[in-house]
């Protein structure tokens, strides 16, 4: 074909600074990145032929700083996406034939991140509560207003770790609640932002461009709206509250007792966003990687059923895969939030 330009894909990877992509380039069998949207540190699997016996096993802690993308191909941006930051967590040598296998996990998630501390963090702000868990670890901040205003009435007992805390709290407003590059991000899912405030651009994505994909309604119990339970001390006895019931079913009633009024009705808020939210799910291999998408960003899907294609799509989840050929391949796992 005239003018056809054959795909081959490029990456550049440095250990502690130092530059090796020359010298592992030609030893590469497989790499991956994985991103999630929530609290979980990004992850990247690297394989590498060492049937020369060259390679040193890295050292835990060691920091690998990845980009990949594409080096040429007739349609495909060319150039390299930076990835970030990884700490090495495991390195695994075996054979014949002979391989060293690592892992490691974003590097924004520091060993302080996952100790258990006693903090008093009641009937504080979220946005008090993140900008101590940001000072301790060096991170910038980035959280919505709105969720930031809010009071935390409690965060149960115990001592807990930062990553534990950061955990609750998403879980407790339904936000995204992670670190990338250096920055603490707190936002309600699906607000289509950066952390920097920016509004996302949203990709489009042809059936021509995908392999099998799989698409699925959400089942779910036809519940009219959510209900809490608190435990009333001063009454000794235990009480209900409710958010988005409309009096034409059965609300679902959250199994978890609550230690007071307002803990139970930030849960049942959170839980009935989190219903009408997720209401499909969609699985989507690409023919041709594109890691320039990450978690959060906004979908728009073409050439496929016109109910999937009226749907509002986000990334849940992003696979990138590289492998010694020179292929690129993105894995994705969407969510429609209508």
């Amino acid at each position: 074909m005239t003018g056809y330009v054959l795909s081959k894909a490029q990456w550049k990877v440095t250990l502690d600074g130092r530059d090796l992509t020359e010298l592992l380039d030609p030893l590469l069998i497989s790499l991956s990145i994985t991103e999630k949207r929530s609290e979980a540190a990004d992850q990247l699997d690297l394989v590498l032929n060492d049937a020369a016996g060259t390679l040193e096993i890295p050292p835990d802690g060691a920091r690998l700083h990845v980009s990949m993308g594409w080096a040429r191909g007739s349609g495909l941006p060319i150039g390299l996406i930076d990835k970030g930051e990884f700490k090495v967590d495991e390195a695994n040598f075996g054979g014949p034939p002979d391989v060293i296998t690592i892992r490691a996990r974003s590097a924004d998630f520091t060993d302080a991140f996952r100790v258990r501390r006693e903090r008093g963090f009641v009937g504080r702000s979220v946005k008090d509560v993140l900008g101590a868990i940001a000072a301790d670890n060096g991170l910038s901040i980035s959280v919505d207003g709105a969720l930031g205003s809010k009071t935390i009435p409690a965060l149960g007992s115990g001592a807990k770790s930062d990553g534990a805390l950061l955990t609750a709290l998403g879980k407790r407003f339904d936000a995204v609640a992670t670190i990338k590059a250096g920055t603490l991000i707190f936002a309600p899912i699906g607000s289509g932002k950066t952390a920097s405030g920016k509004p996302l651009p949203a990709i489009a994505i042809a059936r021509r461009e995908t392999g099998k994909v799989e698409y699925a309604r959400v089942a779910r119990a036809k519940y009219d709206g959510v209900e809490a339970v608190w435990h009333n001390k001063a009454g000794a006895a235990r009480q209900t509250v409710q958010h988005g019931h409309k009096g034409e079913g059965r609300a679902k009633r959250i199994r978890k007792v609550y230690a007071s009024e307002a803990d139970a009705k930030q849960a049942a808020e959170a839980e009935e966003t989190r219903m009408s939210r997720r209401v499909a799910t969609m699985k989507v291999p690409l023919s041709y990687g594109r890691p320039e998408i990450y978690p959060e960003t906004p979908v728009t899907l073409s050439g496929f059923k016109p109910e999937i294609n009226a749907r509002t799509w986000l990334v849940e989840s992003a696979t990138h895969t590289m492998d010694g050929r020179g292929g690129l391949s993105t894995d994705l796992d969407l969510e429609a939030q209508r």
